[in-house]
């Protein structure tokens, strides 16, 4: 669903109070690989609070063009002012925002009056701006309901697929997609708790993974629940099929020549990633690029993301 598209409007014309942009992450490593260059088509696919898309609008200029997708409608106000501001300076390239996972993306180029692409960029994860706020559930920071959904009109939440997914099924989640070598015993205390009690809330999961832990690895470098909410976000949100089904349909989208740069956060993804770029594209990062010691300081949530880009191959002479 196309929820904007740019509107003209006074040079330097205020657009109201609005969320502070997050730092986006290898900003000028995603610019630099994407090569990018005056009057292309630019598909952000998981465009956020714009972050990426401002700089890749200003780089791509007034005759350029920024199709931005996200699933989750509620953040996509804070790229329309952001990307509007830019235009309306005379510095940023026309875009329209929809509601749509990227998956969807040849249908959303289409609907946009644009056939194919020039480039793609992918940036995963969760937005600092989705996990500052409790109510969305995808943090165990604060308390708040146990949601998750990235798209808060999919019908199924995580307390939901807590409720009912078999034991060994949730371990073998937990295993998978959060790396947590404690799955099994995770999986089993919840499975416990869920007889009696409904598992509504953060905290109570939070406590719960905990809890199944032995007492030496509740105090490790990262959080003790760090990886079981991961394992349960990705899987509510099918991230890993949602992630092989975006990058199909970003080399659908592209030109030949046209490139597609992913920013991953862990190495399941990662690992995903880079197999599907060399089974199914010209690979131009033969190793992943990372932030700077520099750029980790200043954002912490740099230091664990992966830069990959691939381009389509180009149509023989």
């Amino acid at each position: 669903m196309n929820v904007g598209t740019n509107a003209s409007g006074n040079d330097g014309e205020s657009h109201g109070n609005r969320p502070p942009l997050h730092l986006p992450v290898l900003l000028q490593s995603v610019l630099a690989i994407l090569e990018l260059r005056c009057g292309l088509v630019v598909v952000d696919g998981t465009v956020g609070a714009g972050g990426h898309a401002v700089a890749i609008s200003k780089a791509i200029g007034p005759d350029g063009v920024v199709v931005g997708l996200d699933r989750d409608r509620e953040i996509l106000a804070a790229a329309q002012a952001a990307l509007a501001d830019a235009k309306d300076a005379g510095a940023g390239a026309s875009f329209s925002l929809h509601h749509s996972p990227h998956a969807e993306m040849c249908e959303v180029l289409l609907g946009a009056g644009q056939p194919q692409c020039d480039r793609v960029l992918l940036d995963l994860g969760v937005s600092s701006l989705q996990l500052d706020r409790p109510e969305r559930g995808f943090s165990f920071m604060a308390d708040g309901p146990l949601d998750m959904r990235m798209d808060a009109s999919a019908p199924l939440t995580a307390a939901q697929w807590l409720a009912r997914v078999p034991e060994q099924e949730l371990a073998d989640t937990l295993f998978q997609l959060g790396e947590e070598r404690f799955s099994r015993r995770i999986a089993r205390r919840i499975v416990e708790e869920r007889r009696h009690t409904k598992i509504q809330r953060t905290s109570q999961l939070s406590k719960l993974v905990i809890s199944a832990m032995p007492g030496a690895a509740r105090h490790g470098r990262i959080h003790a629940a760090t990886r079981t909410f991961q394992a349960v976000r990705m899987a509510v949100n099918d991230e890993m099929g949602e992630l092989e089904r975006g990058m199909a349909a970003a080399a659908k989208s592209l030109k030949p020549g046209g490139r597609l740069a992913v920013i991953s956060f862990h190495s399941i993804e990662d690992r995903l990633v880079k197999h599907w770029m060399k089974a199914n594209l010209d690979v131009v990062t033969k190793k992943p690029i990372i932030a700077t010691p520099a750029e980790a300081r200043q954002n912490p949530r740099a230091r664990s993301a992966k830069l990959r880009c691939a381009a389509k191959p180009a149509v023989a002479a």
